[in-house]
């Protein structure tokens, strides 16, 4: 029986037809928000309530396809987050809660995230790159930190509006790295001192090129260790205790076909 129901939530019509459900739940949203169809409230609770007994059925299978293995469901990352959005779900949140509520069902649509390899990659790239991201925005915190002091004592007395305070300082200098406008905020300091022009370019230098260039290369190592990752848990062999059961399946089946034969 746990033979089928594996077969059935790892068939691909089962898979979009689960991924038909988010984009409906994600369309719900959407309506919500439109002040013209707040009467339709009622319909869009039927709507929800029927989406989350989906979750629950889908998990329901997916728990009971890996019996008697079943701690194998809370192995996998993803298996976990949608267990954990069906539990956020189920608790009972109303009056001055509704918000929050709302919120909740809003995370029903980050499941998007997992219903294709290629997302799963991203998604898996970018926790992956968190730590060492961390490492990158303390650099780009100390580039800040130095071209802040340094630019408040150039510029103060210059162009007060850009440069006045060390926090508005750094807030400039973020916009610089944007290479939004950042034209216009040299030129106001430039015209006293062409030689402060050495300040923005060697900041664009190594705050976009170097710093950016940084967090491309460490996206690029992840991706690739990420898609290696999924590529391993495709391809690993299955266990000699996976094996037996699906040797017992088989057996079990012959047996119920001999004795029909044999009638």
């Amino acid at each position: 029986m746990s033979a089928m129901v594996k077969k059935l939530v790892n068939h691909g019509v089962f898979n979009n037809f689960i991924t038909v459900i988010i984009l409906v739940q994600a369309a719900v949203l959407v309506l919500e928000t439109i002040s013209e169809l707040k009467k339709y409230v009622l319909l869009f609770n039927l709507i929800n309530a029927c989406v989350l007994s989906i979750f629950i059925i889908e998990a329901a299978l997916k728990i009971f396809s890996s019996y008697p293995n079943m701690s194998k469901y809370f192995r996998n990352g993803w298996n976990i987050l949608d267990f954990s959005i069906i539990v956020i779900s189920l608790l009972p949140l109303s009056g001055g809660y509704t918000t929050v509520a709302r919120l909740i069902r809003l995370l029903r649509v980050v499941r998007l995230t997992n219903r294709y390899r290629e997302m799963s990659i991203v998604v898996m790239t970018i926790i992956k790159s968190l730590p060492s991201m961390v490492n990158v925005f303390l650099l780009l915190s100390l580039i800040f930190f130095i071209y802040g002091i340094a630019g408040y004592n150039l510029f103060n007395s210059v162009d007060a509006e850009n440069w006045g305070t060390l926090p508005r300082s750094i807030l400039t200098l973020f916009q610089i790295l944007t290479l939004e406008g950042w034209v216009e905020i040299m030129s106001s300091v430039t015209n006293a001192n062409p030689l402060y022009v050495i300040y923005f370019i060697s900041f664009i230098m190594i705050g976009t090129f170097v710093v950016i260039n940084i967090f491309v290369a460490v996206i690029v190592k992840k991706s690739e260790e990420a898609y290696k990752q999924i590529e391993n848990t495709i391809t690993t062999p299955a266990t000699q205790k996976e094996i037996l059961l699906e040797i017992k399946e088989i057996r079990k089946k012959i047996e119920d076909l001999e004795s029909r034969l044999n009638r």
